[in-house]
């Protein structure tokens, strides 16, 4: 069984057609439908009501993580899929990205937008995404080049021992990084991406600082002693230059003249320790919540 969620607000223009489009068998499985509704007020239920889609009305209204994670929750199956409800991706391309879960390949598929339309993404998103991508694969050392997309499936074994806490569009993040550092075989999968019909409801500003904190923060749990090593060499490096300029006073001096350099040197250097310290007993802490999560 194949479970699709589609998680939708607003999106009457776009919802019938991403539905009807959905085959009813896909690599010899059984296709259902869920459209997860984040409190949509323009008709967007009623039409996928009327479809053999299955609609869920979020608990919490909106936010596409809060709406994904409850439909995860609800549904049983063996391979979900999930895809927006507003256009963009091709619902016919199922199949591509099943596929590597089915042919027992990988566990999830990222479906990477290699095939878009001009207008399909502004220049301002493209820039975000590469650079989105590029800080995953050198904190990671994964090759994944679109993290972002909407359109990816994924195994009932894969979400084990997974809590998702996104609320909005950081879960595709979310789900990226979860999968890493799970060990989770991933592949992606070349599809089309075309303009989406409606308004978007994507933010640059906010849903894009949302997806830098998504990121600081994963790689922080994910590699603790990594992340908060290379933040104290930052201090140790900025503490330096006054550090040469408080040895320098008391090379020419005989004593420090002035005690700024030599204060903020002192304290540049305690933090650099206080953070490699943290970052080690973090690691430790990690590793251990780590043992306890395999043993059961």
């Amino acid at each position: 069984m194949i479970s699709v969620i589609i998680p939708t607000l607003n999106e009457k223009e776009a919802i019938k057609e991403v539905i009807e489009n959905f085959p009813e068998k896909c690599q010899g499985h059984e296709v259902e439908l869920y459209v997860i509704d984040g409190g949509s007020n323009d008709g967007t239920t009623n039409i996928a009501e009327n479809t053999r889609a299955e609609v869920i009305k979020q608990r919490l209204n909106g936010g596409k993580g809060n709406g994904v994670r409850q439909a995860i929750g609800e549904i049983e199956s063996d391979i979900y899929a999930m895809i927006d409800g507003d256009g963009t991706y091709d619902p016919k391309e199922l199949d591509k990205v099943v596929e590597p879960i089915i042919n027992d390949r990988a566990e999830h598929v990222i479906g990477r937008r290699s095939e878009r339309s001009s207008n399909a993404i502004p220049k301002l998103n493209l820039l975000g995404n590469y650079v989105f991508n590029l800080a995953v694969r050198l904190s990671t050392k994964e090759e994944v080049h679109d993290m972002l997309s909407g359109y990816r499936a994924f195994t009932d074994y894969s979400l084990q021992h997974t809590e998702f806490t996104e609320p909005g569009f950081g879960i595709e993040t979310e789900m990226t990084f979860t999968a890493i550092e799970n060990k989770v075989p991933i592949e992606e999968v070349d599809i089309s991406y075309e303009e989406r019909e409606g308004e978007s409801k994507l933010n640059p500003i906010s849903d894009g600082w949302r997806i830098i904190t998504t990121i600081i923060w994963s790689i922080r749990d994910m590699n603790p002693l990594k992340f908060f090593s290379t933040v104290s060499l930052l201090f140790f490096t900025l503490s330096v230059y006054p550090s040469y300029l408080a040895v320098s006073q008391y090379l020419s001096n005989g004593r420090i003249v002035d005690l700024a350099p030599s204060l903020v040197a002192s304290v540049l250097v305690i933090i650099g320790l206080q953070l490699f310290i943290l970052g080690m007993m973090s690691d430790q802490i990690r590793s251990n919540e780590k043992r306890l999560k395999s043993r059961l």
